[in-house]
């Protein structure tokens, strides 16, 4: 058996599972894969086990004892490799998960209810970029920081792709649930540039050119999220054009009043502006002099120099005041760094996050302005905690624009900007986990008179919320409108529902 390696440095996700035959085990499991030649692989006995489950384990909530852990971990280098692995757990009915990224809000690529293996995808990154035809094919182990050095490196900063801002998630994950990022309002998402995948059907075999054999399917894995349809090995992206020059900018504010203000104007600003610019706002409790206050970091990119970022903003947006000091000028790969939170390019190509935290989050879309007594009231919850946070970012521009059943991703026209809540603790918090996760129901059963609804509250499925309950029920919330084709494309593509997780689009209504 060969070792788990970290130097070979590794979504978000593609969760499924199978019940487990009782007589089933980790010898005659292990027997199939060895006969076979997949020969990567650990067993909960190995010393090299927990580095291979931890080692893409981004929230650590799903690290704790009692969270289920997988009997084997699998790690592949080649589709093929995959359908042997595939076709090894199908005869002995065991439950899988597959895992691409690591970066499932509720620990769905590493965990699951019945005795289960994984099929990690961390040693598949291979990416191959076409500069003339503006395409790259991409492994699916392939983490987004990883795709931005190689687009940037092999076209001279001059080409790149719209998909989130953190390095280490995956792009399989990301695709599968739609994949917004800073430039979505330019290009919408990742799902809306996909040419073509590869995937693993539930008989193991290989479907080499999804889109045009079966394009059913090939619309639902366009942020039908994952754990229903198939193991995706490959996708060929459409990138897209940058310009020479893109000014990132980050602006600190504090006090209440302020921030009610600021973010008020922000409604009527970020949504409607040009779409080459894109404006966001992290807000929190903080408490720097020992009194409870609200501070709130605008940031976000623009395509142009810093004197016309500053030119734009001071004409729209005045009241932010930005200035030269909160920004910083450069290419492509030099704003897709900083965004990142990181200093330098190649530290892109890292695929474990620096730190990571325990956390619980969730998600609204929001189509009408919210009143500045709105905001102050969500603000008064807030300031109760230091340790959760509120991202606003906004919509308008081509991801508005997109018909919302063009693909399986539904959050199009109408909306102004998504919320994405988190409750994020460390292990040696004075808080209880019970007590943050309450804390943070409770925003955002405050917010729920604001909130979109289509006609259940709608939700980003990437930002997986188990909350909001079954495939059927959380279904609705994810996929609006688009919920009933998907399920009758599951029923079509996988009627036995070989693939599935707890809230993956279920066979019947």
């Amino acid at each position: 058996m060969r070792q788990f390696v970290l130097c070979i440095t590794i979504f978000c996700l593609l969760c499924t599972y199978t019940r487990i035959n009782a007589a089933t085990t980790v010898d005659s499991l292990v027997g199939c894969l060895r006969s076979k030649g997949v020969l990567n692989y650990t067993t909960s006995g190995s010393p090299f086990y927990s580095t291979a489950l931890d080692f893409s384990m981004q929230n650590l909530r799903f690290t704790e004892a009692g969270v289920p852990k997988p009997a084997v971990i699998i790690l592949p280098s080649t589709a093929q490799e995959v359908q042997k692995a595939w076709t090894c757990m199908l005869r002995g009915g065991w439950a899988l998960r597959v895992r691409n990224g690591g970066h499932s809000y509720e620990g769905l690529s590493s965990s699951a209810s019945a005795p289960f293996a994984i099929i990690d995808l961390i040693n598949m990154h291979k990416i191959t970029v076409n500069v003339q035809k503006k395409t790259a094919w991409i492994e699916a182990g392939v983490r987004i920081g990883e795709l931005y050095h190689a687009i940037a490196s092999q076209s001279s900063n001059r080409l790149g792709f719209p998909a989130g801002t953190c390095s280490t998630v995956g792009m399989s994950g990301q695709i599968m649930g739609g994949g917004y990022g800073m430039l979505s309002r330019k290009y919408g998402v990742a799902a809306d540039r996909v040419l073509q995948a590869q995937v693993i059907d539930g008989n193991g075999k290989l479907i080499k050119r999804v889109s045009t054999s079966n394009p059913d399917l090939f619309w639902a894995l366009r942020g039908g999220g994952g754990g229903a349809w198939g193991i995706v090995v490959a996708w060929k992206l459409k990138l897209v054009d940058l310009p020479e020059t893109i000014t990132t900018f980050s602006l600190w504010k504090t006090g209440k009043q302020v921030i009610t203000d600021l973010v008020y104007k922000w409604q009527t600003i970020a949504p409607k502006a040009p779409p080459e610019l894109f404006i966001a706002i992290y807000m929190a409790g903080i408490s720097y002099t020992g009194s409870p206050d609200m501070g709130a970091s605008f940031y976000g990119q623009y395509w142009g120099t810093i004197n016309e970022t500053l030119a734009l903003l001071n004409k729209i947006y005045p009241e932010l005041g930005l200035s030269e000091s909160d920004c910083k000028q450069g290419n492509w790969m030099q704003a897709a760094t900083t965004m990142a939170g990181l200093s330098d390019p190649d530290a892109l190509l890292n695929r474990q996050q620096s730190s990571r935290n325990y956390f619980k989050g969730k998600s609204d879309f929001v189509s009408k302005p919210l009143t500045k007594a709105a905001l102050s009231a969500a603000y008064d919850i807030m300031v109760k905690n230091t340790k959760g946070w509120m991202i606003f970012e906004p919509y308008g521009g081509v991801i508005s624009r997109i018909p919302s059943s063009a693909i399986a991703f539904p959050h199009r026209e109408g909306r102004l900007f998504m919320i994405q809540y988190q409750a994020v603790w460390a292990e040696d918090s004075n808080s209880s986990e019970s007590n943050l996760i309450e804390w943070l129901r409770g925003l955002y059963s405050y917010m729920a008179p604001f909130a979109t609804y289509t006609p259940s509250r709608a939700a980003y499925v990437n930002y997986i919320d188990l909350d909001l309950g079954d495939g059927m029920g959380a279904g609705k919330s994810y996929f609006g409108a688009n919920f009933v084709r998907l399920v009758e494309i599951k029923a079509r593509f996988d009627p036995s529902d070989v693939f599935n997780q707890p809230q993956s689009v279920p066979v019947t209504m």
